[in-house]
């Protein structure tokens, strides 16, 4: 839980700064306020040409990969974060909030740091997904740009970096989906954060899997419906819903707002779930699971 204290203080060196946390509560509290892009990162983002974007984008989607992996692993074995994160480049974490010096502090402690480890890794994948949505509002409004008339000179350059443009979207972004429409009753899911769920015998909890309507039923086990009335029966342990192959319950491939890993449920003993979002798009659950929510 969030209020557990160690033995040891967690001490980190961020620049100058030496900070202190002597529970997982403190440290998620400290780290979710660098989540947001900083506004030097976004004045250079706005120069970013199409080419730029989608080198961009395709970067931070190589990264969240990697971490998405480490993550659901992770669920199954907690003290597995540790090597995983240690094997990772530290390059490939952003100066940004001193993501990189906080990092590099973590992997001089041991095992019993690993739960501020798997918070650093969800905050940092939410810091990932504010300068995606940055990358695909540039893009958006880049491609605006290029839809307007051009001048007879300019029109072969214009249109190359627009079939450019098309490249982007179809390879990079996948489809915009409309957060409100639909959705009043539920909220999204706090991306890599696992959410405690407690069914009642045959209560059923509607999810929305991007747009798509699914839902988990505590009958006979644990059942999960998918999109189409589909249902599966979840073993104990982890699950893993989504495209990939690897996934327990494999989604239609063809369905571009579901990621690869998109959901991980944990059953419990069947009626307590942990559910945890890795997805791009997004998972959404009634308000009222998420009210009492606690992460760790």
């Amino acid at each position: 839980m969030l209020n557990k204290f160690f033995s040891k203080p967690l001490e980190l060196q961020v620049g100058e700064q030496s900070l202190k946390f002597s529970s997982v509560a403190d440290f998620d509290f400290a780290v979710s306020g660098r989540v947001a892009v900083p506004s030097k990162k976004i004045t250079g983002m706005v120069k970013f040409s199409p080419e730029q974007l989608q080198k961009e984008a395709r970067t931070i989607k190589e990264i969240e990969k990697k971490f998405v992996g480490i993550l659901s692993k992770s669920i199954e074995d907690t003290n597995s974060i540790n090597r995983a994160i240690r094997e990772l480049d530290p390059l490939i974490f952003s100066q940004d909030h001193g993501w990189r010096d906080i990092i590099s502090s973590l992997n001089e402690g041991n095992d019993e740091f690993n739960p501020f480890r798997r918070v650093a890794l969800v905050k940092y994948m939410q810091y990932l997904s504010a300068r995606q949505e940055i990358i695909k509002y540039l893009y958006s409004e880049k491609k605006k740009m290029l839809n307007e008339p051009v001048s007879k000179a300019s029109e072969e350059n214009e249109q190359g970096e627009f079939r450019e443009t098309l490249m982007l979207e179809n390879t990079i972004f996948e489809p915009v989906i409309d957060d409100q429409k639909g959705r009043s009753d539920f909220e999204r899911m706090p991306k890599g954060e696992a959410i405690t769920v407690t069914l009642a015998p045959d209560q059923e909890m509607v999810l929305l899997l991007s747009k798509h309507k699914c839902s988990l039923t505590a009958k006979d086990g644990i059942q999960f419906t998918d999109h189409t009335g589909k249902s599966y029966t979840l073993g104990k342990g982890r699950n893993i819903i989504g495209r990939d192959t690897v996934s327990t319950v494999i989604l239609d491939p063809s369905l571009r707002d579901i990621s690869r890993l998109h959901l991980v449920v944990e059953n419990i003993d069947d009626s307590s779930l942990q559910i945890t979002d890795l997805s791009s798009h997004g998972s959404f659950m009634p308000i009222k699971f998420l009210e009492n929510h606690s992460a760790w």
